[in-house]
């Protein structure tokens, strides 16, 4: 029968035009329906763990693996972390002087020696900016409490003084706009353009 059906479509280019759009649009959909179920599957998983439903499967012979150390791999360490700053820095500074202790230290040792420093000098500058930030705010709030005593310590102006500085200004605050006013009446009430525009 296919011999048969193969020989029609043959015949005639639009049925051939025909049967190629059905065959490209049933193999577009068989790849869309496989990749919606597995992606379909993925998600109902991941639903799964996110409720509570399923357990995360963990491979523990991959976790419990021992790893041979080549040219180049630096040992598996617990990262020491102490309470403070200055613990951190002691702990890497042992971890540091035991990678180096060896009677010949490997390039993994060199590794861990030179991560050892870096982790030293980046909680070093920790330190410091913690220290420079914390002068800063005693230098603040020493200044603050100098300017609140100061502010304490002067005498208000009486009023026949508060008058005569409030009249004082009004009259400074006159001249001013009188003198914009005449200096405006003298350039014909035009406003100064930048230089570029006279030109142009």
């Amino acid at each position: 029968m296919n011999a048969v059906m193969t020989q029609a479509i043959a015949s005639n280019p639009i049925q051939r035009y025909d049967a190629s759009r059905r065959r490209n649009a049933e193999s577009a959909y068989n790849r869309n329906v496989q990749y919606n179920g597995q992606n379909q599957k993925t998600v109902e998983n991941l639903e799964a763990l996110l409720i509570g439903k399923k357990e995360p499967e963990i491979d523990q012979s991959k976790r419990h693996e021992p790893r041979q150390l080549g040219a180049g791999q630096m040992k598996q360490i617990a990262l020491p972390i102490g309470t403070t700053l200055e613990e951190t820095i002691a702990s890497w500074k042992d971890v540091r002087a035991e990678a180096i202790s060896e009677p010949e230290p490997t390039t993994a040792d060199y590794n861990l020696a030179a991560t050892a420093s870096a982790k030293i000098m980046r909680t070093e500058a920790q330190i410091i900016l913690h220290n420079r930030a914390q002068s800063e705010i005693d230098i603040t709030s020493a200044r603050e409490e100098a300017d609140t005593a100061k502010m304490a310590s002067k005498e208000l102006p009486s009023d026949l003084e508060r008058e005569i500085l409030i009249t004082q200004r009004r009259y400074e605050k006159a001249i001013s706009s009188y003198s914009f006013q005449v200096l405006m009446k003298q350039k014909g009430f035009e406003i100064d353009r930048p230089s570029f525009y006279k030109i142009a």
